[in-house]
């Protein structure tokens, strides 16, 4: 098994799981994973490695694991997240509209 198909049974995975949470610090925490794994899935997909992520974008991350915390979803923040948008020309809304 490779890392995007490791990663597409993940993402799957919780967002199942966040579906079917009622609780709010479970749903908070999964929220997270779930836009992490989604970003990493990306980079996957485009064949990007995370150094050339993090050089084109220097502002927002400072090395390498900066942009791994993130993409577990122990980091997220409204910054880093607007920045990835933009860097894979990803639109989140209709991500948001997909999990809900």
């Amino acid at each position: 098994m490779d890392k995007k198909q490791k990663t597409n049974l993940l993402l799957d995975g919780m967002i199942n799981k966040f579906r079917r949470t009622k609780d709010p610090h479970e749903h908070y925490r999964l929220f997270n994973n779930i836009l992490g794994l989604k970003f990493k899935q990306i980079r996957l997909e485009k064949n990007i490695t995370a150094e050339a992520v993090v050089q084109d974008n220097k502002k927002v991350l400072c090395n390498v694991y900066g942009l791994y915390k993130f993409e577990l979803g122990s980091s997220v923040s409204a910054w880093k997240l607007y920045a990835l948008c933009n860097y894979y020309n990803f639109n989140v809304n209709d991500f948001f509209k997909q999990i809900n």
